[in-house]
């Protein structure tokens, strides 16, 4: 798929934009239930690595979200997510291939706690470089109750972090201000956001009774070189993967 100039130039603008449809039907059935597999599925060695917590809301241990989901393990799904149409796309906003640094998918389960407003930038990654671009993909419909994202979307903020390192930019709930700075972004299942790593951003906690499940591949540049094994390498040492029985009690800034 090829964006409009229109769309590379929303994207410089503002940071992020929206393509809706991105993904069929079709191709939506399959992911949704790809997801409800890996949720259930005990990962092998070396695969998919879970991460739960203790609910803020029910007190419930609930899985979070899932990484290191990209691979020969997962293939045809792989291919699927990160398609020609996707490389193009990619490929146009940032101005040369596109490298798949990380993925996670959040799913944001009834009683997930908030994500803080945040860039994705300070969650150490100027360790390995200074610009990343998301592709952000919607799963289930993303809705103010089940933890819908918001964006700046003034373009009013530095392309640099603007806080320490690991430090979100406030620990408020949506809406964030200045009010008419942010958009709640109601995306339905199949759309794409595609989004800088400093462009502000968050999503409050879900207190509805439906799942918000949403893909989220990160990309640099090619020229920046091949490092996401080396940052699961990193990562696993700071943050590993945790059990159900063993989930977290404190929120801590991650993406």
């Amino acid at each position: 798929m090829s964006l409009t100039p229109e769309q590379v130039q929303e994207y410089t603008d503002k940071g992020f934009i929206v393509v809706g449809s991105f993904f069929k039907p079709e191709e939506m059935a399959r992911i949704s239930t790809w997801l409800d597999e890996l949720r259930d599925k005990e990962p092998a060695p070396g695969e998919e690595a879970k991460y739960y917590e203790a609910s803020p809301i029910s007190g419930e241990n609930i899985l979070v979200r899932i990484e290191n989901v990209i691979g020969d393990y997962n293939r045809d799904i792989s291919d699927l997510l990160i398609s020609d149409q996707a490389r193009e796309a990619l490929s146009q906003l940032i101005g040369e291939a596109p490298v798949l640094f990380k993925e996670k998918i959040n799913y944001k389960l009834p009683g997930c706690r908030a994500d803080k407003l945040h860039q994705d930038q300070a969650a150490g990654w100027n360790t390995y470089c200074d610009f990343f671009i998301t592709m952000g993909i919607a799963v289930d419909e993303n809705r103010l109750d089940n933890g819908a994202l918001s964006f700046m979307i003034s373009g009013n903020y530095d392309k640099q972090l603007m806080t320490e390192e690991w430090q979100p930019l406030t620990y408020d709930d949506p809406p964030y201000q200045p009010e008419d700075e942010y958009v709640l972004i109601e995306a339905n299942p199949g759309d794409v956001i595609f989004f800088n790593a400093y462009v502000p951003h968050g999503s409050p906690p879900n207190t509805g009774t439906r799942s918000r499940r949403n893909i989220f591949l990160t990309f640099n540049r090619q020229s920046d070189g091949d490092m996401r094994k080396q940052y699961y390498l990193d990562k696993w040492q700071s943050y590993a993967p945790n059990q159900d029985d063993d989930a977290r009690t404190e929120a801590s800034f991650r993406v």
